[in-house]
């Protein structure tokens, strides 16, 4: 049984819904993406300038030496972690996009195949439309009668 007009102009209008809402995720993954790229890009900032800090001049105290390795190597550890999340949100942006592509073909298809539909019954009308005119033609003519004049 085919789909009526009304029924493909529902689906049309919730795939809509459903592509609207899928944007909205792929806009919230994006910026989830950004931020943990600002974050990034901090924490590689940190450890840019701990290590341009260079040797202060005159006697090294070993607990400062201790401490500012130790730091370094926890900047080491949250850049890779900063670094894994980021990755992990470029994944998160290609499948939301994914997504919203193929949402966006799904209701592309439904509205065409809508308008294919509204096309066929705009045909059919017509057709209806023409059969009772020649209904009527041949109903007002009748074989063998002469043909009026409607001339006053």
């Amino acid at each position: 049984m085919p789909l009526s007009s009304k029924r493909l102009e529902r689906l049309v209008r919730q795939r809509g819904l459903l592509e609207r809402l899928q944007r909205r995720e792929l806009a919230e993954a994006i910026a989830l993406r950004d931020r943990r790229a600002r974050a990034l890009a901090e924490a590689s900032a940190s450890r840019d300038l701990l290590l341009d800090a260079g040797r202060p001049a005159g006697p090294v105290d070993v607990a400062d030496l201790l401490a500012a390795g130790a730091y370094l190597q926890r900047l080491e550890r949250d850049i890779a972690a900063r670094e894994a999340a980021l990755a992990h949100s470029e994944e998160d942006v290609a499948e939301e996009r994914a997504a919203l592509m193929e949402r966006r073909r799904d209701r592309r298809s439904l509205e065409l195949l809508l308008e294919r539909r509204r096309a066929e019954e705009r045909l059919q009308r017509s057709r209806a439309e023409s059969r009772q005119l020649d209904d009527l033609i041949a109903a007002r003519w009748k074989p063998g009668t002469p043909a009026t004049e409607d001339t006053p």
